[in-house]
């Protein structure tokens, strides 16, 4: 299978004093063209309190992307279990293949940062072990009638979800994982990845491979066959070098948020560290005031970014194709792109028809 590209939904809204309609208006124009110019799929960003994502359901977006849509795929995600009461998350997400059976799937993660899980009510000491029960409910209450549930967390008589999914046996599931031991897990379940090892971005080389090697060794030794692999990475196309880097600091500037975000969760000085599950950390005193997140000052060379960093991929189409091709051989079958991060949307279309013209054609 030749390697599927897709595009984000990232809702990254820098600038609050825009009518945050504006921002909605911008995702569902990068769907649209998504589905206009032959990208796989979308995955819909989903989060909550702070501008960093300000999607707050996936799933509704999700059901507005399906109706106005006839062949693209779409996933809602990613999506933090431990938010959520798994029945309502499985009735939704079976209402939403209802409305377009084959096309949809869902992302879904314990939660890497203790900020948002703080402010409903969840323990980050427990987040793993909700998350692992609420992933189990959800995949017996889609192919089970009247399901009882006993456990540390969730506790319900007999149930029955109608309607069931239409997809056979229910919607894709993707585990998000950006550690050793995390997609190890996933592995072991038997679920899709989706990834992108390291703290959002300016990711050195070697890192991809090394969690992708813990994947497959993972693999190997469980009972399960290798399921789909999908990367996130943050990409750019111009005719030249110098003109790919035309919007670098709003690269930048969307990963300083991110860090903002999850400081305090994990070190990015080694490899080791980039890879180690995250603690869940503490956002700083006033990193966040009003939804505001107040970025990081972390600062990178644009000088040889290719050479450098895995991720981002702001480069010529030449260059992207020889990247991506070199994720395929590593057994990466979907690349979700993170087009916009605060470019005019009118310039993020513009990119994905330039990417539709000179990269889609080389993985069909």
């Amino acid at each position: 299978m030749s390697l599927k590209i897709w595009v984000t939904t990232p809702f990254f809204y820098p600038d609050m004093s825009r009518p945050w309609s504006e921002v909605f208006n911008d995702m569902l124009s990068i769907v649209d063209a998504a589905e206009d110019l032959g990208f796989e799929g979308v995955t819909v960003n989903e989060n909550h309190f702070q501008n960093y994502v300000t999607n707050p359901s996936s799933i509704m977006f999700s059901a507005l992307a399906a109706q106005r849509t006839k062949r693209l795929r779409i996933m809602p995600g990613i999506v933090v279990l431990p938010y959520y009461n798994p029945l309502i998350i499985a009735s939704e997400m079976s209402f939403l293949d209802q409305m377009a059976p084959g096309r949809i799937g869902i992302g879904v993660a314990r939660g890497g940062s203790s900020y948002q899980l703080e402010r409903v009510g969840v323990d980050m000491a427990n987040a793993r072990a909700m998350y692992e029960e609420s992933l189990e409910i959800i995949r017996k209450v889609w192919t089970e009638d009247d399901v009882s549930y006993d456990g540390k967390f969730y506790n319900f008589p007999e149930t029955t979800i109608v309607p069931k999914p239409a997809s056979d046996p229910h919607p894709e599931i993707w585990a998000a994982s950006q550690s050793v031991d995390g997609v190890k897990r996933v592995a072991e379940q038997g679920l899709n990845l989706i990834t992108a090892p390291n703290h959002g971005n300016f990711e050195p080389y070697g890192d991809l491979e090394t969690l992708l090697a813990a994947y497959d060794d993972a693999v190997a030794v469980s009972e399960h066959p290798r399921q789909q692999v999908m990367v996130l990475r943050h990409t750019w196309l111009g005719e030249t070098e110098e003109k790919a880097l035309e919007y670098f600091d709003d690269f930048l500037n969307e990963y300083n948020h991110y860090r903002a975000l999850v400081k305090g969760s994990g070190s990015t000085a080694s490899k080791e560290g980039r890879l180690a599950a995250r603690t869940g950390g503490a956002v700083d005193d006033g990193a966040i005031k009003a939804g505001l997140v107040r970025p990081e000052s972390e600062s990178f060379p644009r000088e040889g970014l290719y050479e450098k960093y895995s991720d981002p991929i702001l480069t010529t189409p030449e260059r992207m194709i020889e990247r991506f091709k070199t994720y395929e051989k590593l057994g990466v079958d979907h690349m979700a792109c993170l087009v916009a991060v605060g470019q005019p949307t009118s310039e993020v279309i513009k990119n994905m028809e330039f990417m539709a013209k000179e990269v889609l054609p080389e993985f069909c």
